[in-house]
């Protein structure tokens, strides 16, 4: 169990930074071009990682993998989506409860018992999800209508990835995550083939995450997709590792601690400013994802 506590806490640090680096990219470079950009990355990464870790192949890890995939896919374009939309330090809190309350919730459906000190951690998190919500009287950044229904539907979308990801077999090892981010590749292609021969799919699209607003370089931003990608190889790899040796339950809501890293980095680099309120709804959130990690783990 320690291990898989040790491996959920380095996927959520590597998710978090990935996000950052990822959100920044895509409010320069559009959705569809940043997700691309990061998954194919990922997906050199996660090979290399697969051939030094080996695993057995099978039709099960194929599917499962492939479900996963397709979430996936969904998940990371609207949450790059919402990101772009900002702001990050409301955005990936919000995204982060909602996503770890999907397989804590799955994973009670299937015979998990939770304990009073995690329902607390789920009342928490739906407190936190409203205070993030709660609109700015006058200042700060306001969580708009488009960010919160790309923020739900990413969050669904990848916690249901989580739910399929636990469901490969244990000795298929980090396949079922080859198998995911190399099937989004080729859908994220298909979808920016067709944006490109459809004119004006390509520009709804493209326009997916609200007009370019980013500063740097076309090569800077670039680099930070490609670095976006990395990570999130590395994490899924963490992650995987981690549901092999540990809960569905217990994984999920550690993981769920990645805005951590998304929130100091959004502050320190980029200057976001949230209101007390929203600023409690964040904390909330975190906490929330540690209580619920703490209670399952004891």
């Amino acid at each position: 169990m320690a291990l898989a506590v040790i491996l959920a806490l380095g996927a959520a640090l590597s998710y978090g930074v990935s996000d950052f680096f990822g959100g920044t990219a895509a409010t320069r470079l559009r959705v569809i071009p940043t997700t691309l950009i990061s998954y194919g990355a990922g997906t050199v990464a996660y090979a290399v990682l697969v051939l030094l870790t080996g695993g057995q192949w099978s039709i099960e890890v194929v599917f499962w993998g492939a479900i996963a995939g397709v979430a996936a896919v969904l998940g990371f374009v609207t949450f790059y989506a919402a990101m772009a939309v900002g702001p990050m330090s409301l955005v990936s809190p919000l995204i982060a409860v909602i996503s770890a309350g999907i397989p804590v919730a799955a994973a009670v459906a299937l015979g998990e018992r939770l304990t009073a000190w995690a329902w607390l951690g789920v009342v928490l998190a739906l407190l936190a999800a409203v205070l993030i919500s709660a609109q700015p009287r006058k200042g700060g950044r306001r969580l708009s209508m488009r960010a919160a229904v790309l923020s739900v539907v990413s969050a669904v979308s990848l916690g249901s990835a989580v739910i399929a990801l636990d469901r490969a077999p244990i000795e298929s090892a980090s396949i079922s995550g080859l198998v995911e981010i190399g099937l989004g590749v080729a859908l994220l292609g298909v979808v920016w083939l067709i944006g490109r021969l459809i004119a004006p799919a390509g520009r709804s699209l493209a326009n997916l995450g609200g007009p370019v607003t980013g500063a740097g370089t076309p090569a800077r931003n670039v680099m930070l997709a490609v670095a976006a990608g990395v990570l999130l190889a590395l994490a899924n790899a963490a992650l995987i590792a981690a549901l092999q040796s540990g809960s569905l339950a217990i994984v999920s809501v550690l993981v769920g601690l990645y805005p951590i890293a998304t929130l100091l980095l959004a502050r320190v680099l980029g200057g976001e400013r949230m209101t007390p309120v929203q600023l409690t709804g964040a904390a909330l959130a975190v906490a929330a994802s540690a209580i619920l990690g703490l209670s399952l783990a004891g």
